[in-house]
């Protein structure tokens, strides 16, 4: 089994592979931790090499280019035979994250959600309301302007920090109903009035409502400084950022909460489901063996030492409460959980990974202020096509 991450990570992982192969003795899982810059590259010379893994850790963004490559399996007929239904063991927004064209290549296994940090103490001072589920881009923006603080010309507490994060860019253009491909995942949308007009209202927070630091800012600041270490300093009261960040805001003695970010209209979702799956590859010698291992490992049962090692939030819902018990005094998981509804899984093509790159690429001189969004999005829709047609 091939994964990547930490060392909790591989002792988590073996741990779950353990609890299976105590009920099943004639069968062995060694769990390869591989660096996560090399690990695409590295499992493809494994395939290549005919040493093909037989479980393989995926995401959304790089899983579907092994799955149009077919060397992962179509679950499809697996889960079918074995009479499982994914959706009563997770959200449906994460089994679509791992699904190609009908085909689900990986059962989703953690997970986890882009979210709204914000400091209570900031809020408190300022006599302003706490984010909350349903929290409306105006109300957001309202306080973040309340939030922010100028003292001898010089702003010394920030609204909200914003960059360039491919995960925050997408959730904001998703919130004013935005995307950057089309439905059928063959052309981009990245060039259409909604997801221009995010991005307009997105980076207006530094570059017009001066509530936010400008890239420029954040070079002026020194090395490894963007918005979660200006979080982390007590600078800016509201970011956009993943769950993982949360150990590191309790060791800063913050008082902080999370919450669905900001949406323009409700019916928009603004919660980017992350996470990982686990898939078998289809030039595994053993392969039913390694789907029952992955079989296990989706189960509740299968995913309880990802709590217990307190990783991140384990995919099953049905330990979302045990998860939630881990999380430091103060921090709630009510208004997140209670807006299921706003947790997306973008879909993606084989081409994914690099479209991201390119995109993230196509836009910074819009976030610099050296292209109109016209510009950027025009060139970014450009390149999608490029790359989409194999160019």
């Amino acid at each position: 089994m091939t994964i990547w991450g930490s060392s909790n990570d591989t002792k988590t992982y073996q741990q779950r592979a353990d609890a299976y192969t105590a009920q099943h003795p004639g069968v062995k899982v060694t769990v390869k931790n591989i660096p996560v810059d090399n690990y695409d590259q590295q499992v493809d010379t494994m395939i290549a090499g005919n040493s093909s893994p037989d479980i393989i850790e995926v995401n959304g963004t790089d899983g579907p280019s092994l799955a149009s490559r077919g060397v992962v399996l179509d679950l499809g007929p697996k889960i079918q035979s074995a009479g499982l239904k994914l959706e009563d063991t997770v959200d449906a927004a994460r089994v679509k994250g791992y699904n190609l064209k009908g085909k689900q290549f990986a059962l989703p296994d953690r997970g986890g959600n882009l979210v709204f940090y914000y400091n209570k103490t900031m809020f408190d001072k300022a006599g302003v309301a706490l984010p909350k589920a349903g929290w409306t881009w105006d109300e957001f923006t309202a306080a973040a302007q309340k939030l922010t603080i100028v003292q001898g010309g010089k702003t010394v507490q920030y609204g909200v920090a914003i960059d360039n994060w491919p995960q925050a860019v997408e959730s904001v253009a998703r919130s004013f109903g935005g995307t950057l491909l089309n439905d059928a995942l063959d052309k981009p949308a990245i060039d259409s009035s909604q997801f221009r007009g995010g991005m307009q209202a997105y980076y207006d927070l530094a570059a017009k409502l001066k509530v936010s630091p400008t890239m420029k800012d954040y070079a002026n600041f020194g090395q490894n400084v963007n918005r979660d270490a200006l979080f982390a300093q007590g600078k800016t009261a509201m970011i956009w950022a993943g769950l993982w960040d949360v150990p590191d805001f309790v060791k800063q003695g913050l008082s902080f909460g999370i919450a669905p970010p900001p949406t323009v209209d409700p019916a928009n979702p603004t919660m980017m489901a992350f996470g990982t799956g686990l898939a078998v590859g289809s030039r595994s010698k053993n392969q039913q063996a390694a789907w029952e291992v992955v079989k296990y490992m989706f189960s509740a049962d299968g995913q309880k030492p990802i709590v217990t090692n307190q990783e991140d939030v384990p995919s099953a819902t049905a330990l979302i409460p045990e998860w939630e018990k881990s999380l430091p005094p103060g921090v709630s998981y009510a208004e997140v959980a209670q807006a299921s509804n706003q947790v997306f899984s973008p879909q993606t093509p084989p081409q994914g990974a690099e479209i991201e790159k390119q995109v993230e690429q196509d836009l910074y001189p819009f976030f610099t202020g050296s292209a109109s969004i016209d510009q950027a999005t025009s060139t970014a829709a450009g390149h999608i096509k490029g790359i989409l047609a194999g160019s």
